[in-house]
């Protein structure tokens, strides 16, 4: 009888194994945010390398991430940018900083931990213009391996290791070309 029933238990996880592989892709999923002078298409999220939620919907914490980044990036380039002046990125990839872990029943949600090993990671395009014709463009891959040896003010913001990402890459990147 154990023999039996093992042979269902592989019969059925086999199954399983094999519609999982069969499922249709699902359709690319692309956001558009904006803040004053700032555009952000955030491009084919599905494919991001890590945007999980931890708690609530996926979809809802996605739409709070893209907004949380898009006004930060926003109250900076905002202040320098002129009348005409336009920053655009298309946003291709998403990791971020830390690695989701269950709890396996400890709590309802998971939790995020971050490591050293998990840095936060954006790659994007980007163009900046002025009155419609481009002044810069480039394609952007952000890192920062010792984000957690960065001094770090105390705050409650939910993405201040991605936030600092395009912080520093504006002041260095952008603002000079101003």
């Amino acid at each position: 009888m154990k023999h039996l029933l093992m042979i269902v238990v592989i019969a059925a996880t086999l199954t399983m194994a094999g519609c999982a592989q069969q499922q249709e892709p699902s359709e690319p999923q692309n956001f558009l945010t904006n803040d004053g002078k700032v555009n952000i298409l955030w491009q084919n999220t599905n494919d991001y390398t890590d945007i999980e939620a931890t708690a609530g919907v996926q979809s809802k914490f996605e739409q709070y991430l893209f907004t949380q980044l898009t006004q930060e990036l926003g109250k900076l380039a905002n202040k320098h940018l002129t009348d005409g002046q336009q920053l655009d990125l298309t946003v291709t990839n998403v990791d971020l900083a830390g690695d989701v872990q269950p709890t396996f029943g400890a709590s309802v949600d998971d939790i995020r931990i971050v490591k050293d090993l998990y840095p936060p990671k954006l790659d994007f395009e980007y163009v900046l213009s002025q009155n419609g014709k481009v002044v810069a463009s480039g394609t952007e891959k952000l890192r920062n391996m010792g984000y957690l040896s960065d001094i770090q003010p105390l705050t409650s913001d939910s993405f201040r290791y991605e936030q600092d990402l395009l912080t520093d890459w504006f002041k260095q990147t952008i603002k000079p070309l101003l």
